[in-house]
């Protein structure tokens, strides 16, 4: 793409995948011999599921044509996506780079530029299958895979559970009037030439090759949607799993101790001494600090850690 090339919008519906980050490794993120492709995009973020009941929709331009704060880009490109939920009575806000619907992830979204290009893409999700999306994710144990998927039906949602499932004609109808009337723009329907086709694929060079990332994306876990964490680590024998949402600890659990409340630390500051006080109750004090400490060091709670 040249810098006085008009955006373009790809747009279409694939076959059941899971796409990595670019910089996301397979053999950390995905259960072995896993029953669909996994495929790898050059864009950063996690892995998602794809697949006939999602429509991608991934917006190219002259990086001229983006704000100049990357963190402004979502806003920028996703501001049709958002107004053709709303056209179909969905109350939709954006949320650092989810589309959020009543406090759950209704789609997600990543970013990258190539040579003089920018992107963002997104998809509108008609349908999610947390089981099998739960089902392809590596696990450290059966209950971690347990609380991912219970994880991703409270904190992922779809357009199915909030109103009729459109057709992609009629999508395709109402992102192309809000994008007209966000931008400006005049449509012009096509498909990829030959030679389209062919440099296409030259982007799959930048990708790093599977070999080279050596940690996971979230250490020790998955992100389930913005500031929503799930991780669990071993300590000397000691199974420890926290699942994090909003800067909080809203599930614990601690297999020397199952008895503990999983939500004793939900309203509890984040801090060795005060969590270290919650456990009083089912362990010595010397042994309340050490889990205190062991417990913050599984948690995640995003980038700030």
């Amino acid at each position: 793409m040249q810098a006085n090339d008009a955006p373009v919008v790809v747009w279409g519906i694939t076959d059941s995948h899971i796409c990595l980050g670019q910089h996301q490794s397979l053999a950390l993120e995905m259960k072995q011999n896993i029953n669909v492709p996994v495929l790898r995009r050059p864009l950063g973020g996690g892995g998602v599921w794809l697949d006939e009941h999602q429509v991608c929709v991934v917006l190219v331009s002259p990086r001229a044509w983006f704000p100049s704060r990357p963190s402004a880009w979502y806003a920028h490109a996703l501001a049709p996506l958002l107004q053709v939920c709303r056209d179909a009575g969905m109350g939709v806000e954006l949320h650092e780079q989810d589309v959020a619907l009543h406090g759950a992830k209704l789609a997600g979204s990543g970013a990258a530029t190539i040579a003089q290009a920018g992107l963002v893409g997104s998809s509108f999700v008609l349908q999610f299958p947390a089981a099998a999306f739960a089902a392809a994710v590596a696990a450290p144990s059966d209950g971690f895979r347990i609380w991912l998927e219970q994880a991703l039906r409270q904190n992922m949602t779809c357009w199915a559970e909030h109103t009729e499932v459109p057709n992609i004609d009629w999508l395709s109808m109402c992102y192309r009037r809000a994008a007209a009337m966000e931008y400006g723009w005049r449509w012009k329907q096509d498909v990829l030439r030959d030679d389209e086709r062919t440099a296409r694929e030259t982007w799959y060079e930048e990708l790093q090759p599977d070999e080279l990332p050596t940690r996971k994306l979230v250490p020790h876990g998955i992100k389930v949607r913005a500031d929503c964490y799930l991780t669990e680590r071993e300590w000397d024998g000691q199974r420890i799993r926290v699942l994090t949402r909003d800067g909080m600890i809203e599930r614990l659990f601690l297999d020397t101790h199952p008895d503990i409340p999983e939500s004793i630390l939900a309203s509890s500051g984040i801090s060795v001494a005060v969590i270290g006080e919650q456990l009083l109750a089912w362990c010595s004090a010397e042994q309340a600090q050490v889990y205190a400490s062991r417990i913050l060091a599984t948690a995640w709670f995003g980038e700030e850690n």
